[in-house]
């Protein structure tokens, strides 16, 4: 579900373990952990909370309680300060801000619905004092091309300990272009059960998205400059616009099953409260832990075509079916157990230890080589191939054993931190590391906090599986890469008493791997580094809203690492009440980004690769502006946005990718409502 709009606005993921980047790209992480004994917890009726990776300690998550910025909340490009994707929500997306980026999957298909699919870091968990049901749907467009989302979740505890709930989420995007619909389905059954010795939360979750494909538009000028076009093209339908191919589609399937459970040793602690009946109270004092974790994901991706001229778009053909019917499934499975010492059991133990192994076991099913055919790289066969006696597939087994160590300080604000380390010990990725921490002070500057963190991490990386074998009809390598070295150092300083954050951070990447023009893996051989500075900058008074963000990204290689120089975002507002009840938001906000040589995104790999050299286009220098009206009354919340007002009256060159463009001028509606009572 989506997080408070004002405060959660654009929040970054560097893929790391620092306790300050485990969300998903829209969410950024409070300070404090959600302590059992915990005061506010007690307090509220309804309580999110999500879980570090590995050893799964629960911390506070913010609630979609915000009634400021509602239809922004809704849109993809709320996803990330800039972002890239193919028009209609539901799409394959990635960042256009490099600290964004998440480290890429074993199964890298997965990457493009990042915004879209639950992890263990990013799903919810409640503890609610009464029923919770929160439920929004959102649409678009008219009867041909229209857009419609509906997602919800629903929770109740069972007495103090237990919780269980479902969620779901639907997209139904029909798309402005030919061949551009989606159909999204996802789910998720979860429950905990919490108390001083046992806890345990668990969830299984199921989702199935189809996106069907075009390529893109062959001629940008529909767009651009519809007037060169003959008479007889000019004032079409942007459906009849010609695309690269249609009757096309991906489907990416994948469920997951997560459970994680400690037991507490400890010993109880007299208060100098009492009860009603004047005995003292007493409370639980945990002073080490026992942790297992599972969690197991298995995940398929098909890609078919029915387009009898799909085959004259690629160079190269491999196999001997008749058509495009390319298949592929992986499943992995991770067993992590784990001793912890907790922090503050004493007032002289000032931090939390804690030492695990994880094992990991993964299996890849790829489509195996004809006999007679030519895999070299131009994809014909000299003999006539032989489909006699062969496997119908190719199985790669990998296994890994890990071990890993957390020293943490998470009670008080004068000074925290955190310090995650991960060695492949044995295995498919022996040696592959990953050490990351992050250190923050809080203090008081006129009367509010003041917080400055400072974070980073060294990394050595086996490259992920498909990125090393990949075996389709258009495109086919066993690769061996490198292992990927990356370091980074950044720091934040968030001033709340001026509204103002600012960021900044480098990072060194060695044998970076990206995808080539040719839609090839490729690894660069030097030394990588992107530099990146973010400020945010918000601005109220009275009913007067401004909110604003820029960020500036320098890549040392553009050629292999393309981003815009700089992005923004502002929006301004007008927030005041009607009757006493009604809350009404009105105003206007604009994304913008530098134009550059953005990466293409290619249907058969779903991957984001560079331009061809001899036919490149930028992307980028076009407002993308929005009105909107947003209104609460009660526990309601419902707006209405005109989007992407700039294509009536700025040069129409609103492309998010190459050759991809956004939605022309649409109306956007929608409704939350909550029910907690």
């Amino acid at each position: 579900m989506a997080t408070s709009a004002q405060a959660q606005r654009h929040g970054g993921n560097r893929g790391g373990f620092s306790l300050a980047n485990l969300s998903s790209s829209n969410k950024e992480i409070p300070d404090s952990l959600l302590l059992a004994d915990s005061t506010a917890l007690k307090e509220k009726r309804v309580v999110g909370y999500w879980l570090t990776p590995t050893l799964g300690e629960r911390y506070i998550a913010p609630m979609d309680t915000d009634r400021l910025n509602t239809a922004t909340s809704q849109l993809v490009e709320y996803n990330a300060l800039a972002v890239g994707y193919l028009a209609n929500v539901g799409s394959p997306a990635q960042s256009k801000i490099f600290r964004d980026r998440k480290e890429e999957r074993d199964f890298i298909f997965a990457d493009a619905y990042d915004y879209y699919i639950t992890t263990p870091t990013n799903a919810y968990f409640y503890d609610t004092k009464i029923p919770y049901t929160h439920a929004t749907y959102t649409t678009g467009g008219a009867s041909q091309s229209k857009m419609d989302r509906l997602k919800g979740v629903l929770t109740l505890n069972f007495g103090k300990k237990i919780n269980v709930g479902a969620e779901m989420d639907y997209i139904y995007s029909r798309g402005y272009y030919d061949s551009n619909g989606n159909k999204l389905l996802s789910y998720r059954l979860f429950g905990s059960y919490i108390s001083d010795r046992y806890e345990l939360n668990a969830y299984l979750s199921n989702f199935n998205f189809i996106n069907y494909e075009n390529g893109g538009l062959t001629n940008d000028q529909y767009i651009t400059n519809p007037d060169e076009l003959a008479e007889n093209q000019r004032g079409t339908e942007s459906k009849s616009f010609p695309v690269r191919f249609s009757d096309t589609w991906n489907r990416v399937r994948g469920k997951q099953y997560f459970l994680t459970h400690r037991y507490n040793l400890g010993f109880t602690r007299e208060l100098e409260e009492t009860d009603e009946e004047g005995n003292p109270k007493e409370v639980f004092v945990p002073v080490s832990s026992i942790i297992h974790t599972i969690h197991y994901e298995d995940n398929r991706r098909r890609f078919i075509s029915n387009s009898n001229g799909i085959d004259t778009c690629y160079t190269n053909i491999y196999g001997i079916d008749a058509s495009l019917n390319d298949q592929t499934s992986a499943w992995n499975l991770r067993n992590t157990f784990a001793l912890s010492l907790r922090e503050g059991f004493q007032d002289w133990v000032k931090f939390g230890l804690t030492a695990y192994v994880a094992f990991e076991k993964r299996r890849f099913r790829l489509a195996t080589q004809v006999p007679g055919l030519d895999y070299s790289g131009n994809g014909t066969g000299q003999s006539v191939p032989s489909t006699l006696n062969f496997p119908a597939s190719q199985v790669y087994d990998e296994f890994t054993t890990y071990i890993g160590g957390e020293l943490a300080k998470r009670q008080g604000s004068l000074l925290t931190y955190n310090v995650r380390a991960e060695l492949g010990l044995a295995g498919s990725d022996a040696g592959e590391l990953r050490v990351s921490g992050d250190l923050q002070t809080k203090f008081s500057l006129f009367q509010k906090d003041a917080t400055i963190r400072a974070e980073g991490y060294i990394k050595n990386l086996t490259p992920a599986f498909y990125q090393r074998h990949f075996h389709g009809r258009y495109f086919w390598w066993d690769r061996e890469l490198s292992n990927v070295q990356r370091m980074y150092a950044g720091a934040t300083i968030d001033l709340a008493s001026t509204r103002t954050r600012l960021s900044g951070g480098v990072e060194s990447i060695q044998n970076y791997v990206y995808f080539g023009s040719d839609g090839q893996p490729r690894q660069h051989s030097g030394n990588l580094q992107v530099i990146s500075l973010c400020a945010k900058q918000d601005i109220k008074y009275r009913a007067f809203g401004w909110e604003n963000e820029v960020a500036y990204q320098l890549s040392s290689d553009k050629s292999t690492l393309p981003l815009p120089d700089f992005s923004a975002y502002s929006n301004i507002y007008l927030h005041f009440r009607l009757a006493k009840v009604l809350t009404v938001q009105l105003g206007a906000n604009v994304y913008y980004h530098t134009a550059y040589y953005a990466p293409y995104y290619e249907p058969a790999t779903q991957q984001f690769q560079l331009q061809d050299e001899s036919n490149r286009v930028k992307v980028g220098n076009y407002p993308l502006i929005n009105a909107y009206a947003n209104f609460h009354l009660k526990q309601a919340r419902f707006f209405v946005m005109a989007y992407n007002l700039g294509s009536k009256f700025v040069d129409p060159n609103y492309f998010s990718l190459p050759h991809y463009p956004l939605d022309p001028m649409v109306l956007k509606m929608g409704v939350s409502v909550v029910f907690n009572n």
